[in-house]
């Protein structure tokens, strides 16, 4: 019989990105482990944490004692959006330099990017067909971005992406799904409206959802004479917005990210339709999902198509907390982390960067430790196309089992709860 695991003190810090982090902790502590969530200011949609840490960024005593406090506190200690407990607007400690300090107290380091923190401008505009729609308040520093990588990977334990889209940006990173505590979303019968329905669009950005094109298409189906009410959430606290859903028949999610977010998972969990953009690589990760496809040139058709037909939309209902049980619940999550954060790791090299006091010699070596890792990320980034691509054909990628255990770090298991059902029927068949 195995050894039970004894309890791991972990921190989740300090962005609770659309409540993420927050659920992952809730998760831990239901498993039985000493989780707490660290939020740097107050949470603009009204959110809890357990502890939040007010002081100025340009107060590097309080910084200071955050981090002391962590690392006596922790075993491990997990960041969010690619920020550390030293805040990128300290005017006088670089950034993440906390992270050398955990490493050599022996704490275990990880990182979960959530997708603006690592878009990296060129690369999206490859991968996205609706890129030129895609506005954000400022550009993305493809350069600092790529800088703040290299740092992250020579410290950090694993690095995680919420979507696959991400693996995109950081290829050696691994695809853990986006998660909701179901135990906060009880489930409802789904009910569809036979007149008038309720359709709710939740944008955090309009220029990153497709906002202006969704409200156009709307307008547009209203003239034609369809009837149906729209609840347009901006800025509201997220309260509103569970009690907005609960009342809801259809979510329009986006039509130009790639991805369906957190306000979908919410609405499926209530047996909600959700109406969402998605790439390949996001279909073929969650080849069961419920959420119907559009894009800019779609929406109109299928919003006319659907808020006329009920049955299809309750067909959609229906499933929807069946599938957010299966791919994205929160406890299942939680405990493929915990495995991560207990697995044996190889024995890490001492790096050449980030070191501030390096001389002419040793930032040669930095800058061709810098090149290796391009190099690196763009092969990986070869290999993650050629997947995509043997996918979308009906073929198993060629060493896909491999690399996916490469990624993960431990044989099997992983692998197993993170390939698509249709490829590991066909994977078990090809054997037989």
């Amino acid at each position: 019989m195995p050894k039970p695991l004894a309890p791991l003190r972990i921190l989740h810090a300090p962005v609770n990105v659309a409540g993420q982090a927050g659920d992952v902790v809730a998760a831990l502590r239901r498993s039985g482990h000493d989780a707490q969530l660290w939020v740097r200011g107050v949470d603009a949609f009204g959110r809890d944490a357990d502890r939040f840490l007010d002081a100025p960024p340009d107060d590097e005593h309080a910084t200071w004692r955050y981090i002391r406090e962590a690392a006596e506190r922790f075993d491990v200690v997990h960041f969010h959006f690619a920020r550390t407990l030293v805040p990128h607007a300290s005017p006088g400690l670089p950034r993440f330099w906390d992270l050398p300090v955990y490493r050599a107290l022996g704490l275990r380091v990880y990182f979960t990017f959530h997708g603006s923190d690592v878009r990296i401008g060129r690369v999206f505009a490859e991968r996205n067909p609706w890129a030129p729609q895609f506005q954000v308040s400022a550009a993305p520093d493809d350069d600092r971005i790529e800088k703040n990588l290299h740092v992250m990977r020579t410290y950090a334990d694993r690095l995680f992406v919420a979507s696959p889209n991400s693996l995109n940006y950081v290829p050696d990173a691994v695809y853990l799904p986006r998660v909701i505590d179901l135990a906060a979303w009880p489930a409802q019968p789904a009910a569809q409206r036979r007149v008038r329905p309720v359709v709710v669009h939740a944008p955090s950005r309009r220029g990153t959802k497709g906002t202006d094109g969704i409200l156009g298409d709307l307008e547009a189906l209203r003239a034609e004479g369809l009837d149906f009410e729209l609840r347009l959430l901006e800025g509201v606290p997220h309260e509103q917005v569970r009690k907005t859903l609960a009342d809801a028949d259809l979510l329009i999610d986006n039509t130009i990210g790639g991805s369906y977010g957190i306000v979908s998972l919410e609405a499926l969990s209530l047996g909600k339709v959700a109406v969402s953009n998605m790439s390949p690589a996001m279909r073929a990760a969650h080849p069961t999902a419920p959420v119907v496809m559009v894009d800019p040139t779609t929406l109109r058709d299928t919003l006319r198509r659907l808020l006329r037909d009920v049955d299809e939309r309750q067909a959609l209902a229906e499933r929807g907390r069946a599938f957010v049980e299966q791919d994205h619940d929160a406890d299942a999550v939680a405990a493929t982390l915990v495995d991560f954060y207990t697995e044996r790791l190889p024995e890490r090299t001492r790096p050449a960067m980030p070191d501030w006091v390096s001389v002419e010699r040793f930032r040669r070596i930095e800058r061709l430790e810098e090149r290796l890792d391009r190099v690196t990320v763009e092969l990986e980034r070869t290999r993650l196309r050629e997947h995509n691509l043997r996918a979308q054909l009906g073929k198993v990628p060629v060493g896909w089992q491999e690399q996916r255990q490469r990624l993960a770090g431990r044989a099997g298991v992983l692998a197993r709860r993170v390939t698509p059902m249709p490829i590991r029927r066909l994977i078990r068949r090809l054997r037989a």
